[in-house]
């Protein structure tokens, strides 16, 4: 199992030691962590903290989970309205302060049922009206969300197999997430904008992003990768096919 330290010296923690989970329970929004791996975490002290940071749009709120000796399963949210939260699991020193030393992390994803990400594109239903959809990208902190308005039937469904919105948004997004990962300026080496390049490459094989060119290339890259994704998937025949044309 691999494992890296950062040059902060902190450890970088593998998401399948910890299996976390969100319920509502009696009215109550429950935060449930399993530790299905507790030897990966023998290096820490025994009076660390395990913590859970969970982000979403511009909601934050932190989770304890007892200490590393004596861990806790279970943690009430304060906040309700999490829908598909960026989440990052956290071991803390509190002898350093209130704040405490971070000590070790994993790398953030993005909470669906289960708790794992759902491909690199997540679609979830939300009270988001009169907008029928909306885009939200947290740089490193989880894959990019595409909320649906939940009046929808089947909202994420729906937005995951219907031609014409297919066709209408993802070429939007696929634009807006590349821009945000292309203005880094370099590469990334992992997380959810590495994934997103993985899959451009198999889109345009040879063909490398543009971290260092100027707006026109940037804009010119992008556009191809548009292009090699609505030839992919013969966006423009499925919509006239589904809606009628010629």
């Amino acid at each position: 199992m691999r494992r890296s330290i950062r040059l902060t010296g902190r450890r970088q923690l593998n998401q399948s030691t910890f299996d976390f989970r969100l319920a509502d329970v009696n009215g109550q929004r429950i935060a449930a962590l399993t530790i299905s791996e507790p030897s990966e975490l023998k290096a820490y002290p025994v009076d660390a903290e395990i913590r859970v940071k969970l982000s979403e749009n511009k909601l934050v709120e932190v989770l304890r989970f007892g200490t590393i000796g004596k861990p806790t399963s279970t943690s009430n949210l304060r906040e309700h309205s999490f829908l598909a939260p960026s989440c990052q699991v956290r071991i803390v020193n509190r002898s350093d302060g209130e704040d405490g030393l971070l000590l070790g992390s994993t790398t953030p994803w993005t909470y669906r049922s289960g708790g794992q990400p759902e491909g690199i594109l997540l679609f979830q239903p939300a009270a988001i009206a009169p907008r029928l959809w909306k885009l939200t990208i947290q740089d490193d902190e989880g894959y990019p969300t595409l909320y649906i308005d939940e009046n929808l039937p089947e909202a994420s469904l729906w937005a995951r197999t219907d031609p014409v919105f297919t066709a209408c948004v993802l070429p939007s997004v696929i634009n807006e997430v590349m821009r945000r990962i292309l203005a880094l300026e370099i590469m990334p080496e992992d997380g959810w904008m590495s994934d997103w390049l993985s899959w451009a490459s198999t889109l345009m094989p040879g063909s490398k992003p543009p971290f260092s060119g100027s707006l026109q290339e940037k804009d010119a890259w992008i556009s191809q990768l548009v292009d090699a994704f609505s030839w992919k998937h013969d966006l423009a025949n499925s919509v006239i096919s589904n809606v009628g044309g010629k």
